[in-house]
């Protein structure tokens, strides 16, 4: 492998820390430019010279650099037209150029490239990214010693909407005579001009490293034609969080340029409780998937950040999000929320998703909230067999373009069906609401849409067609617009990187409708119907998808990974990067309360006496915590109900075995009110005389010894 073609591989900047690591380079020396004949060569001229811009961040190229250059490398420099041309973007390459010093003729192979800007890989610095477009390799005769500007065309113009690296690949090595030099200005900057030689090595900032720094910027330069319309600009829209939101703890901050110029340099994301703004981050790196039901979907979130507030106090905050485009042009916009460090949630630490218990089972909460005043514990019965009632439809027959629908509205007939997976999802999603007697999704004043109709008018929300698929912020963004169109009434949540139980308290215990992106390839949406029993002996489930591909209901299967989930569709596991629900906000769902807490002070905690309950049932439970100030907060888990397999028969401290630990923890229980045994207090009755007091750990002391059988719990 080459260097040039291994260089596109790599996805880091790797600085050198030993001067053994640069032992192909020479003695490096440096000498002041003085008068030195100048050619141009010009291999293959395509554009005449009114037509085009050229671009360099360079100032005047002062210094020449001999003993650096060596052969078979790639050299890298930042390149943003908006600093020379007019309305530059979108920019159209055509040439790059490395001006060079040979002091002897010589034969050299040479060819460009383009990669993108990366600025999430090394925090706070810009590197070389993915490659956007590259050069056939050129044989050049360097005829005679002087400098030399040598401008080798792209195989294709490449267009581009911001800042990128140029890069100029030298394909050969050099006779001692030849003394190519490569020639920089006298203004240092880190993180704009890279060199690679060795792939082990990896790139290297010319001008921060531990080999030899650069005095300057590497003289590069880049032509090619401006073609930007100063009146296209972004279009900032914050996706999350909403106006006036109550947030918890921690939150993701997410925004994008609805408009989708392109020319977005850094969305910036800043909160002020009355004072200065304080910046909370800023995300360079607006990747996001766009799920077109064709293509394999890439990996990326947008413009997000992360926030853990929870060392700032409680009370009203303000938002700014600012985006920054790749002019320097900036607009912003904000959000008003009410920030709450330690949230009013008791999480449920027995039982816990998807552990077993034997009721009767007394729930444990805990919370980091001083405010919290109650909490109310509810539980609802899971079925093994879930079924929404979701209406497939087959996206093959939306997205018509020549007005013939029923001809499958193929991409490759120049039409749009194909692209439709997130318009036919979030319909088979609007329809399940109009059957459960919230019609308002699917209807035009009086009228009710078709369904592909409906498709319709949410892919034009979506921008679907425009994008030939559906990016992740479209979808969110579209969802809200199009239902505050319809007069609201809906609300819509999402969550990335999904588990089983994530998807099933979404869908059964909450009754919210839900549709699933995922990458893989094809990278499309689904929409879910349900569930079919529980975990199976490979560790997957049965999720029951309603596929837009085909128009019919299917089981899929999904395995929980560390961190996410993945869904087998058409053979392949796709990994699910997104869920979005819809739910009706005047939809109630039943439950029945299990008790409540009034104080937590010895820790909060709700006992579900039921008894009798199968084995093999399984429950949701949800905490319901209520603070002073009228803040809710809530959670659930999905458990199993299995006294035959919960726990071992005298094992109160949950190790699986019945020791005499276990009899010292019964004896405090009983005697100090200490610690109940796991699965609660009611299990200390190991003689079954549903009394607890003192004979049960004379009994179990018998146990112990050999005179009496196992407990009976």
């Amino acid at each position: 492998m080459s260097v040039r073609t291994a260089a596109f591989a790599l996805l880091a900047v790797l600085i050198c820390t030993s001067a053994s690591q640069a032992a192909d380079k020479q003695a490096v020396r440096m000498e002041r430019l003085g008068d030195v004949p100048e050619h141009t060569i010009v291999l293959a001229p395509s554009l005449a010279t009114a037509d085009t811009c050229s671009v360099s961040d360079n100032k005047q190229i002062t210094t020449r650099i001999d003993g650096w250059v060596v052969g078979f490398e790639l050299y890298k420099s930042l390149m943003n037209p908006a600093h020379q041309c007019e309305n530059p973007y979108p920019f159209t390459v055509t040439a790059i150029n490395m001006p060079m010093i040979f002091d002897a003729p010589t034969p050299i192979t040479i060819g460009v490239d383009i990669e993108a800007v990366d600025s999430t890989t090394v925090p706070g610095c810009t590197v070389p990214g993915a490659l956007l477009a590259l050069s056939t390799e050129w044989d050049a005769q360097v005829p005679q010693a002087g400098m030399y500007n040598i401008w080798v065309p792209l195989d294709t113009p490449f267009v581009v909407n911001g800042p990128f690296f140029a890069g100029f690949y030298i394909g050969n090595t050099f006779g001692p005579t030849v003394n190519p030099a490569v020639l920089t200005d006298d203004y240092p900057a880190n993180c704009v001009t890279y060199n690679i030689w060795d792939t082990t090595i990896g790139f290297v900032d010319m001008c921060n490293n531990t080999i030899w720094k650069f005095p300057g910027r590497l003289a590069m330069e880049v032509a090619g034609i401006p073609g930007g319309n100063s009146e296209v600009t972004p279009e900032l829209e914050i996706l999350a969080p909403s106006n006036g939101e109550v947030l918890y703890g921690k939150s993701e901050l997410w925004a994008w340029d609805r408009a989708r110029t392109g020319m977005v340099e850094y969305i910036m994301f800043e909160y002020s409780n009355g004072g200065p703004f304080v910046e909370i981050g800023r995300d360079f790196d607006g990747t996001s998937p766009l799920r077109d039901g064709v293509n394999p979907a890439v990996v990326g979130t947008g413009y997000n950040v992360n926030w853990d507030f929870s060392s700032l106090t409680e009370g009203n905050y303000t938002l700014r999000v600012t985006l920054v485009d790749t002019l320097g042009n900036s607009t912003s916009s904000t959000r008003s929320v009410f920030l709450n460090p330690t949230p009013p949630v008791a999480r449920i630490t027995l039982p816990y998703n998807g552990s077993l218990f034997c009721a009767p089972v007394d729930i444990h909460m805990s919370s980091n909230d001083q405010n919290l005043g109650l909490v109310e514990v509810q539980r609802r019965p899971a079925a093994s067999l879930v079924t929404i009632g979701v209406s497939p439809v087959n996206q093959a027959t939306m997205g018509d373009n020549n007005g013939n629908p029923a001809d499958g509205n193929h991409a490759a007939g120049g039409e749009f069906g194909d692209y439709y997976s997130a318009p036919a999802s979030a319909t088979m999603a609007a329809m399940v609401w109009a059957t459960r007697g919230y019609p308002e999704l699917v209807r035009q004043g009086s009228t009710t849409l078709t369904a592909t109709q409906l498709a319709e008018a949410l892919a034009t929300a979506f921008q679907t067609r425009a994008c030939q698929g559906t990016y992740d912020e479209a979808v969110w963004s579209g969802l809200n617009s199009y239902a505050a169109s319809k007069g609201g009434g809906f609300e819509f949540d999402y969550l990335r990187n999904p588990s089983y139980t994530d998807l099933r308290i979404w869908v059964e215990d909450e009754e919210k409708v839900v549709m699933l992106g995922f990458r893989g390839n094809p990278g499309l949406w689904v929409t879910v119907d349900g569930f079919a029993n529980w975990k199976r002996a490979d560790s997957t489930y049965s999720v029951s998808i309603a596929n837009p591909l085909t128009g019919t209901i299917q089981s899929a299967s999904w395995r929980d990974r560390i961190g996410y989930g993945e869904l087998s569709f058409s053979s392949q596991l796709h990994r699910v990067d997104l869920m979005v629900s819809v739910l009706a906000t005047a939809w109630t769902v039943t439950r029945s309360t299990v008790g409540v807490d009034f104080n937590g002070g010895d820790g909060w905690k709700v006992r579900w006496n039921q008894s009798g309950i199968g084995d093999g049932t399984w429950h949701y439970f949800r905490s319901i915590g209520h603070d002073l100030d009228d803040n809710l907060g809530t959670m659930a888990v999905l458990a199993e109900n299995n006294c035959a397999a919960a726990y071992v028969a005298g094992d109160y401290n949950n190790d699986r075995s019945g020791t005499i630990a276990d009899l010292f923890l019964l004896i405090d229980f009983i005697s100090r009110n200490g610690v109940p045994p796991s699965g609660g207090g009611a299990r200390a009755d190991c003689n079954c005389d549903n009394v607890v007091n003192v004979a049960d750990a004379i009994y179990y002391m018998n146990y112990l010894y050999g005179t009496a059988s196992a407990p009976c719990r």
